[in-house]
């Protein structure tokens, strides 16, 4: 009968106990990883169960209130400028409109209001992109994507009206100078530019074909007639016209790679004046000033006929 050998003792300066040495078994990872695949599962659960509860639902619905008041007074600056009313210097894009809020009485409130609407839109849209599929589709996975592309809007919204509430916001187009000079100032800059060109007319044609193809009812319960009809005139209206003034950003960013000038990329407010220093191009940046209070009112009904 062979005699039984002692497991060999700890090295550790102090401890006498004995230890296990050699590799550990395969069964034993593969059980750690299984009770770590569980933990990530419950812990996105969770997170699911809070992201679907009624306050945080009515708190998101607040976001797109939110976006719905930034997109009017986008409008509103668009069409005062395309009258030629816009007073000098103003701006008629997302800092702008923040601007115009912060500015009337009980204006910081709704900033707030706006700020905290769309950071739990934010969250909410991240935590579908990452536990909201069951499938890993291509139709999954690209219904995240457009998950974390929505949440990347609402959470520069989010943070755009955070820091005009506290008094530190800043320009929209000079960021976008910033960014497209810093841009061009790295090796292969001018691809990056135009990448981000092919991004934004990517984005702005979704936008049309959405509005065209009324895909936007895909998110929305609907109502009854003829309040259905109006929301989908201002879906329609809102959406393709929205879309068209993001492609004319798209254009103007790729201009600026082209010819390596970061004062092209200006971002809406740029893409508003080319536009209207075009031959007719009154009448358009007029209409899209009326797509874009469509597509504010459109987020109102948005916030009350969202699907759950």
């Amino acid at each position: 009968m062979r005699a039984r050998t002692a497991p060999p003792v700890c090295q550790t300066a102090g401890c006498h106990r004995p230890c296990r040495t050699g590799p550990v078994p395969s069964g034993t990872l593969d059980g750690v990883s299984e009770q770590a695949e569980q933990a990530a599962r419950k812990t996105g659960r969770g997170a699911k169960r809070v992201a679907d509860s009624r306050w945080f639902e009515l708190t998101a619905r607040a976001g797109f209130v939110g976006s719905g008041i930034v997109h009017l007074l986008i409008g509103y600056l668009a069409i005062l400028l395309g009258v030629g009313n816009a007073s000098s210097g103003s701006e008629t894009d997302q800092s702008g409109a923040l601007q115009q809020l912060a500015a009337v009485p009980g204006g910081v409130v709704l900033l707030w209001i706006v700020a905290v609407g769309c950071a739990a839109l934010t969250i909410r849209l991240v935590v579908e992109a990452v536990v909201g599929g069951r499938t890993d589709s291509a139709r999954a996975w690209g219904n995240r994507l457009k998950n974390v592309g929505k949440a990347v809007v609402y959470g520069l919204i989010a943070y755009s009206a955070a820091s005009y509430a506290v008094g530190a916001g800043t320009s929209s187009s000079g960021s976008s100078r910033s960014a497209a000079a810093k841009a061009l100032a790295t090796p292969g800059g001018v691809f990056l530019l135009l990448l981000v060109a092919a991004v934004a007319v990517a984005i702005g044609v979704g936008l049309v074909v959405i509005g065209g193809r009324r895909s936007f009812w895909k998110q929305l319960v609907r109502p009854r007639q003829p309040l259905d009809r109006v929301v989908t005139v201002l879906g329609v209206v809102g959406y393709v016209l929205k879309g068209i003034a993001v492609v004319v950003v798209g254009v103007l960013i790729a201009v600026a790679g082209f010819r390596s000038d970061p004062d092209q990329a200006t971002g809406l407010d740029g893409a508003f004046d080319a536009l209207r220093s075009m031959p007719g191009g009154v009448f358009v940046l007029v209409a899209i000033g009326i797509g874009f209070l469509a597509f504010g009112v459109f987020s109102f009904f948005r916030a009350r006929y969202a699907r759950r």
